[in-house]
């Protein structure tokens, strides 16, 4: 199982995590998410993923490689209806798509 953990930072490449869904076209498609804590309001507790933006740069660090050979691998992505663990605790995975609240993870009772 999956285990995700929160985001240090806004430059936090160890943490990120894929979501793969379906597009209105049918096609499979895929973002770059890093996790977070409280989508509604401060201290609501509600686990989100929000979608990273692409960023170009001039160069590429040895960071920048790791994060895409990670992510590369499959290992870590979720889709819909996906049970990982945060925190030691089971959540299953709604996975909104190309939004910057691309997946809501629901405590599995």
């Amino acid at each position: 199982m999956l285990q995700l953990k929160l985001s240090t930072d806004t430059f936090d490449q160890d943490n990120t995590f894929l979501i793969e869904f379906n597009t209105r076209r049918g096609l499979t498609d895929s973002r770059k998410c890093s996790l977070h804590r409280d989508y509604e309001k401060q201290g609501d507790g509600i686990y989100w993923g929000m979608s990273t933006g692409s960023c170009v740069k001039s160069h590429y660090t040895e960071k920048d490689h790791q994060e895409w050979d990670r992510l590369g691998s499959g290992a870590y992505t979720v889709r819909n209806g996906d049970v990982v663990e945060i925190d030691g605790r089971e959540y299953r995975a709604r996975v909104n798509g190309a939004y910057s609240d691309a997946v809501i993870f629901d405590l599995v009772a």
